[in-house]
């Protein structure tokens, strides 16, 4: 085989395993709580708060080291009775944020979500780079990424790789990859501890925080799991 064929051949073969792993994740699903897990899920006492526990990777043995894209890192935290964790609140996020700093955690994962799938094309939702984040974990929609004060209106960076404010779903243009994940940056861009619109599929570090739901769940389905 001469080397022109056998460079387009790689290629056809790169071009087709980049479809069936972009079909791989879309065909995963989130998992359902394990109730072993569930009852003994790491519960950092440090970060103990409003009730619920957090979970950091970076600080756990197994997972210290451990980065995974935003679908694997949030079935983790529901295996365990637990979920992505949601920056509800300029409170709750300056905890997390203290936290990457502290460690030197250059981002993480959240459970916030672009709504760009089915039954997303509600008018309220539009355009959905606007209207159409939520937290995934708790349910509880985001403010419009075009308010500017009241409510918490959330941490979004005014700079990315493009050095377009956040968000800007910049690799939907150069790979076609929608940017439909909120990770936190710690100050990657020289611009703090920020949000950024991030492809689901790349890989981070992760925080997950207590789900009252899974954890009613779990209790009523496994009455004899004894889960705390």
């Amino acid at each position: 085989m001469n080397p022109t064929s056998l460079a387009r051949m790689l290629l056809r073969v790169s071009v087709l395993l980049a479809v069936l792993a972009t079909v791989a994740y879309a065909q995963r699903q989130l998992i359902r709580p394990d109730p072993k897990a569930c009852a003994g899920r790491v519960k950092h006492a440090a970060t103990f708060r409003n009730g619920h526990y957090y979970f950091f990777s970076w600080t756990h043995g197994p997972t210290r080291q451990h980065e995974r894209d935003w679908l694997d890192a949030r079935n983790i935290c529901r295996k365990h009775c637990q979920d992505l964790v949601s920056l509800e609140t300029q409170d709750e996020a300056n905890f997390v944020y203290e936290s990457m700093r502290q460690n030197n955690v250059k981002y993480i994962w959240t459970s916030g979500r672009k709504c760009n799938f089915d039954g997303c094309d509600r008018p309220d939702l539009q355009p959905n780079i606007v209207r159409g984040w939520f937290w995934s974990g708790s349910t509880g929609r985001i403010s419009p990424t075009d308010e500017k004060s009241g409510a918490w209106i959330g941490d979004w960076s005014n700079t990315g790789g493009s050095g377009q404010p956040q968000p800007d779903n910049r690799e939907q243009a150069e790979t076609g990859n929608d940017e439909a994940c909120i990770a936190v940056l710690n100050n990657f861009y020289n611009d703090g501890v920020k949000w950024h619109d991030v492809a689901c599929n790349h890989v981070k570090p992760w925080v997950c925080e207590d789900s009252e739901e899974l954890l009613r769940f779990a209790r009523f389905t496994y009455p004899d799991a004894n889960i705390a």
